[in-house]
C-alpha cells in the first residue's frame, strides 16, 4: 500500500479532507502528540500510530503523504459505485441459490475480512466458536498486516466468552494480538440485536445472520446485504454512539 492510500484510509471519514490532512500532519510531526489528541482530532488512534511508525520524523514525507492522502479521498468520493449493494443469504446445505443471488454469508464475511487494509469491526448479539473458527485464520492474518480489529462484545450470548478466548489464542499465535480489541456497550445502551461486519469504513455486511455456525454455514435461512459507500460510516457512527469509551 502506498503512502497516499494509507493516509487516505485515516482521512476517509473527514468532512473536509484537506483541513483534516493539515491536522493529521501536525499530529505526526509533533513528538508530544498522544492518542487522546488523535481521538480529539477525529482520527482513530491506532491508525495514527501506524502512520507514525511508517513515517518516523521525516517531515517532508509526512507533508507530501497527507497532501496526497486528501487527494486520494476526494478522488474516491468522485467515483460513483456501480453496484452499491448486493443480496447475501445463508441457505441449508444442498440448497441451490436462486437466480439473482450470487453471494452466501460465509464467503461474503471472508471477503470483507480478507480485503481489509485499515479497520475491521464485528457486531453480533450471538457468537460461537464454530463460526469464529471459520473466520479465525482470516482475522489473524489481517491483524498481522496491521489492521485494527474491534469486536463489540455481546451481552447475552452464552458461548461468546469461549469463542473470543479461542480467537485471542489464534490471533496471538498467527497474528498481532495488540490489533484486537473487545468493546462493550454502555450500561444504558439498548439491546443490540444488529449483525454487522464493516471493512475499512467502505463496505459492510448488514443482515440477520449471527456469527454462529448455524447463522453462517448451518441450517438457518438468513438474509442480508453487502453495502458499499459512505453509508457504512453512518452505520459505524451509530454503533459507536452506544459503545463504552
Amino acid at each position: 500500500m502506498d503512502d497516499a492510500e494509507l493516509v487516505g484510509g485515516v482521512l476517509v471519514d473527514a468532512a473536509d479532507p484537506k483541513n483534516a490532512a493539515h491536522t493529521l500532519a501536525s499530529l505526526l510531526t509533533d513528538a508530544a502528540s498522544s492518542r487522546s489528541a488523535a481521538r480529539t482530532a477525529g482520527f482513530e488512534p491506532d491508525l495514527v500510530e501506524v502512520l507514525s511508525k511508517r513515517f518516523g520524523a521525516d517531515t517532508a514525507r509526512i507533508a507530501m503523504a497527507c497532501q496526497l492522502g486528501a487527494a486520494w479521498v476526494e478522488g474516491r468520493r468522485s467515483i460513483k459505485p456501480s453496484e452499491p449493494w448486493e443480496l447475501v443469504a445463508s441457505l441449508p446445505p444442498g440448497t441451490t441459490l436462486p437466480d439473482g443471488l450470487r453471494r452466501t454469508t460465509g464467503e461474503t464475511l471472508i471477503q470483507l475480512v480478507s480485503q481489509s487494509s485499515r479497520s475491521l469491526r464485528l457486531v453480533a448479539p450471538f457468537i460461537d466458536w464454530p463460526a469464529m473458527s471459520f473466520l479465525s485464520d482470516a482475522l489473524s492474518a489481517v491483524t498481522s498486516r496491521g489492521v485494527s480489529l474491534q469486536i463489540l462484545l455481546p451481552t447475552r450470548s452464552t458461548h461468546a466468552s469461549d469463542a473470543l478466548d479461542q480467537l485471542k489464542q489464534a490471533v496471538a499465535r498467527d497474528g498481532d494480538l495488540s490489533r484486537l480489541s473487545i468493546a462493550t456497550l454502555r450500561f444504558d445502551a439498548p439491546w443490540a440485536h444488529l449483525k454487522v461486519i464493516s471493512s475499512d469504513s467502505i463496505a459492510a455486511y448488514i443482515g440477520s445472520a449471527n456469527v454462529t455456525g448455524a447463522g453462517i454455514a448451518g441450517s438457518n435461512l438468513e438474509l442480508g446485504v453487502l453495502v458499499r459507500g459512505s453509508t457504512v460510516t453512518v452505520v459505524e457512527r451509530l454503533i459507536d454512539s452506544f459503545r463504552e469509551t
